[in-house]
């Protein structure tokens, strides 16, 4: 579901549609700090997957994360994503993490619509910062706030402690 985006569009940023072996390889590296949910219909195909990652590998950027979700082209405007962002979200706010990042990439109206859908405001916006398909891409970044109280909720506690 995911080659598609890679193959056909600038939406993803990867140049090679990846191998399964590679793609088990990331989530697997994902797990010990972060979740990575995968949605499935009644007969185990996958519909959809959202994981966050580190910002940041300095320890003072622990409570922010970075967010990715794709969904299969035919299931969108089904409640997938939201269902899957809403998961990662609760599970996030559980590890303290205050804020989520996502990066866009212009022209991507579906994936901004549903990034203000879920509460994400744009906080920046990057010219020319990929280059696929002979041309530059730009990209926004969106960001959200999971906590309304900003005190320190306390160190981020990782995926595997729970």
């Amino acid at each position: 579901m995911y080659a598609p985006y890679v193959a056909e569009t600038t939406i993803s940023f990867e140049q090679q549609v990846l191998e399964v072996a590679e793609f088990a390889t990331r989530i697997t590296k994902t797990l010990p700090d972060y979740p990575y949910y995968v949605a499935q219909d009644n007969k185990q195909n996958i519909l959809g997957y959202a994981y966050a990652g580190a910002y940041n590998s300095r320890v003072c950027y622990n409570l922010t994360a970075e967010i990715s979700i794709y969904v299969k082209k035919d299931v969108a405007h089904r409640g997938v994503g939201t269902t899957l962002y809403e998961v990662l979200e609760e599970q996030l706010k559980r590890q303290h993490v205050v804020n989520l990042l996502s990066i866009i990439a212009v022209g991507n109206q579906q994936s901004e619509q549903f990034h203000i859908k879920q509460g994400f405001e744009q906080v920046g916006y990057f010219p020319h910062v990929g280059y696929k398909f002979d041309r530059w891409l730009d990209v926004i970044w969106m960001q959200k706030t999971l906590q309304t109280n900003l005190c320190y909720p306390g160190d981020f506690i990782p995926f595997s402690e729970f």
